[in-house]
């Protein structure tokens, strides 16, 4: 590309990503749209005098005017989806093997009761995994969620672990999620005070 292709590129681009029109950028220029539309094409090139007008206008330098245009970079896969089948995936791997725990104790030891419990148990790891990602990521309001989620999961998992594996569960069992309630408290006021820092 020589002088006046990169100065007609750069005209383009720069008029495109301030939105103007042609006639638009004429009328502030004090030249016509045809003087414009003939530097955008390569056609004229326009004197010293009004590069550097140009130059002023767009808050450029005359040298960035004449360089070969910047090269546009490859747009980047979009991160949220990205990370949303990242994280299906490292979940579906956790649910693969409470699955697979599962069905295997079933199959070779066929006299064990309660392997659902894997199942149960498969809900915390799960929220563990999303908690690292969303803090890897800095997600705070969904890591908030998450830890909550993993808080009333554990709670609930022990509950039901007591509750089928004791031969006589306490009647007060139930009182277990009562520990549930300050460490909800202390979530809400730790992510309080990340979105505050």
């Amino acid at each position: 590309m020589d002088i006046k292709e990169n100065l007609a590129q750069n005209l383009t681009n720069l008029r495109k990503s301030l939105g103007f029109t042609q006639a638009e950028l004429a009328e502030k220029l004090n030249y016509s749209d045809k003087a414009i539309s003939k530097w955008e094409r390569g056609e004229s090139f326009p004197d010293i005098y009004v590069i550097k007008q140009l130059a002023d206008f767009y808050g450029v330098t005359i040298d960035s005017l004449v360089a070969p245009p910047a090269v546009k970079k490859m747009p980047q896969p979009n991160k949220g989806k990205r990370r949303f089948y990242i994280s299906l995936c490292s979940t579906g791997l956790v649910w693969l093997v409470a699955i697979t725990c599962f069905a295997c104790i079933n199959i070779i030891i066929p006299s064990i009761v309660h392997t659902w419990m894997a199942l149960i148990y498969a809900i915390p790891i799960t929220m563990i995994v999303l908690l690292v990602l969303t803090s890897v990521w800095n997600k705070k309001i969904i890591a908030c969620v998450v830890t909550s989620f993993l808080v009333w999961s554990t709670i609930l998992s022990l509950y039901l672990s007591l509750l089928f594996l004791l031969s006589a569960p306490p009647v007060t069992l139930w009182m277990l999620f009562l520990i549930g309630i300050p460490l909800q408290i202390l979530v809400i006021f730790w992510s309080i005070y990340r979105k505050i820092k």
